[in-house]
């Protein structure tokens, strides 16, 4: 494997969900923020992606430290809403830390038995799933944008 050409390619690929992430939060209109579709409102959507975000960037699942109390799961609604500016900071902190992750790869790491067992054999596995993952949210996240802003953020390359 090419560790160099993966790591760019996770570093392009995780900048642009990171970008269209903030960008479908600045899209969202207030009224549409908190409020419940056929799916969990758009705050709930937007904390969950970003949590697992955070969560499958970290070395052990066991170790994972939450940054707000909510559960994490689109199944149970919270009775606590997050605001745009805390979602927002929590990304601008988990760009720091794909910077971090990502600049200390190496053969080793990215080959070395996966703590994530879900998500694929390795951490190169996880590293992918956890784009798949957080792209697959901002479809829904788009989706609902589009049905009532009649807008969606950008596709970003």
């Amino acid at each position: 494997m090419n560790i160099e050409l993966f790591v760019d390619i996770c570093r392009v690929e995780y900048k642009a969900v990171i970008k269209m992430l903030q960008e479908a939060i600045k899209l969202c209109p207030d009224e549409i923020w908190d409020k419940t579709f056929d799916e969990p409102p758009f705050w709930q959507q937007v904390y969950h992606t970003t949590y697992y975000m955070d969560f499958y960037l970290g070395d052990d699942p066991d170790k994972f430290e939450k940054r707000f109390s909510m559960k994490e799961d689109l199944k149970k609604r919270s009775d606590e809403t997050l605001t745009k500016e805390q979602l927002e900071s929590y990304l601008v902190s988990i760009k720091k830390k794909v910077k971090y992750v990502l600049d200390k790869l190496d053969e080793k790491k990215l080959t070395e038995e996966n703590r994530y067992f879900w998500t694929g054999p390795t951490v190169a596995h996880r590293l992918v799933y956890n784009i798949r993952h957080s792209q697959h949210h901002i479809g829904i996240l788009n989706s609902i944008l589009r049905r009532c802003a009649n807008d969606a953020s950008k596709w970003v390359i």
